[in-house]
C-alpha cells in the first residue's frame, strides 16, 4: 500500500528531476528511493518517469496525481502541526525563492530568527528571475519566493508587498545640470548595460524622469545585457560612459559603485513581492517564515534610510 512517505518521495523526484537530488533532500540513500519509487508504480500500475542518464521526466500519469499528492501530504503536515504542543516541535521543509538582487539583503538574513523561533523548521533557498519564481510556485515546487515587478497576478497566487524601493540611475561622467531636454540627449548618446532588452526598471524610470515618456530603445546601443542584476556595475566599469537604471540597494555597498555615480533626481519605484499559493499559508511554519521575511523587508529599508 501506498504511505504518506512514497508520495514525499514521489514529490521529491518531480521538483528536482533527479533521484540523486531527491534523496540528498529528504535523507534517503539512492537505492531506498529507487524502491519507493518503484512500489508506487507497482502499486498504481503505470509508470511515472522517464529515466534518462542524467534526470528523470515525469510522464502523464505523474503530472496527473501530483496535485494530489501534494494535498495529501499538505494536510499531513496540518495534522502534525495541529498536534504539536509548542513551536519548538514544528518539524519540516520550506521552500524559499528569491531574487538573486534581495538574496544577501532580505532572505539570507532570515535564516537565523526562523531557525531560533523554529528550531526544527528547515530552509531550503532557491534564487531565480521572476518569472521562474512564479511558475515554481504556481507548480507546487516553491512554497513561497521574493519576487519584483513587472508580473501578472493570477487566481491561484496570493502577494503580499514588501517594499516600494527606489530606482536610481547609474552611470559614469553623468551630466547632473541641465535642461531635461539636455539630460536625455545625453543619456540617450551613451551605451547602456542592462538584464533585457527592453528593460522594464529603465522603462519605468524613464517614464517618471521624462513626463511619461517610453524609453526610445530604438535610439541607444546596448553592448552588454547580464544574466543576474547584480553584474551589472562590473559590466558598466569596463564600459566608459556606460549608464544603467537599478534598484538603490544593488549599488548601495560602497565596493559595488566604484567609479561609478548615483543620481538620485526623480527617482522610480521597484516594487518587491512575497507570493505564494491560495490557501498556502496555512501551515504554522510557513507563517513564521512569512513573519520573518516582512521583519527582514523593514529593517532593510531602515537600513537604505539612514
Amino acid at each position: 500500500m501506498i504511505d504518506i512517505k512514497d508520495l514525499e518521495a514521489f514529490l521529491a523526484i518531480l521538483d528536482t528531476g533527479s533521484i540523486s537530488k531527491a534523496a540528498d533532500e529528504i535523507g534517503l540513500t539512492q537505492p531506498a528511493l529507487s524502491l519507493k519509487l518503484k512500489k508506487m508504480e507497482q502499486e498504481l500500475g503505470v509508470t511515472l518517469f522517464q529515466r534518462t542518464p542524467r534526470s528523470v521526466v515525469p510522464l502523464d500519469a505523474a503530472r496527473l496525481i501530483a496535485p494530489r499528492a501534494r494535498d495529501i501530504v499538505s494536510k499531513l503536515d496540518g495534522v502534525k502541526e495541529s498536534l504539536a504542543t509548542s513551536i519548538m516541535e514544528l518539524r519540516g521543509q520550506v521552500r524559499v525563492g528569491c531574487l538573486t538582487g534581495w538574496f544577501e539583503s532580505i532572505l539570507v538574513p532570515c535564516v537565523a530568527p526562523v531557525s531560533l523561533a523554529a528550531p526544527g523548521v528547515r530552509l531550503r533557498l532557491h534564487v531565480n528571475q521572476t518569472a521562474e519564481l512564479i511558475h515554481a510556485v504556481a507548480h507546487g515546487k516553491l512554497d513561497m519566493a521574493i519576487v519584483a515587478q513587472p508580473f501578472e497576478k493570477t487566481d491561484d497566487i496570493e502577494i503580499e508587498k514588501l517594499l516600494d524601493e527606489e530606482l536610481v540611475l547609474v552611470g559614469q561622467n553623468l551630466l547632473k545640470n541641465g535642461t531635461k531636454e539636455q539630460r536625455k540627449r545625453d543619456l540617450l548618446s551613451r551605451p547602456w548595460v542592462t538584464m533585457t532588452v527592453p528593460d522594464p526598471l529603465v522603462d519605468k524610470w524613464w517614464r517618471g524622469q521624462f513626463d511619461g515618456m517610453n524609453f526610445p530603445w530604438e535610439e541607444v546601443t546596448v553592448p552588454a545585457t547580464t544574466d543576474h542584476i547584480t553584474s551589472i556595475p562590473n559590466a558598466m566599469r569596463a564600459l566608459p560612459n556606460s549608464v544603467t537604471v537599478v534598484p538603490r540597494q544593488i549599488v548601495s555597498q560602497k565596493e559595488n559603485c566604484q567609479g561609478l555615480e548615483i543620481v538620485d533626481a526623480v527617482p522610480g519605484h521597484n516594487e518587491l513581492f512575497l507570493i505564494w499559493r491560495s490557501n498556502g499559508m496555512e501551515l504554522k511554519r510557513y507563517q513564521i517564515v512569512r513573519e520573518k521575511i516582512l521583519a527582514q523587508a523593514k529593517i532593510y529599508l531602515s537600513s537604505v534610510a539612514k
